[in-house]
């Protein structure tokens, strides 16, 4: 199978988002305390939600607004 990069920031976008997942999910249980190492919380905040952020709106977001923009042009 090969893998173009629809599915490639697809993945991306998934195991972040399930990185994030699991970040809050213990602190909402508060399994072990519900703490995290400082380490982690940086990780996370600097380096998961970004590129989260990224590759949402690289992969959802500006298909859409170029097909929104090529419909427009072609009326």
């Amino acid at each position: 199978m090969v893998a173009n990069w629809n599915s490639v920031l697809r993945w991306i976008h998934l195991a972040f988002g399930l990185m994030l997942g699991t970040y809050f999910f213990r602190i909402n249980q508060n399994i072990m305390g519900g703490v995290w190492s400082e380490g982690v919380t940086i990780f996370v905040s600097y380096v998961v939600i970004i590129v989260l952020f990224w590759t949402g709106i690289s992969k959802w977001q500006l298909p859409r607004i170029m097909k929104f923009y090529r419909n427009r042009r072609n009326k």
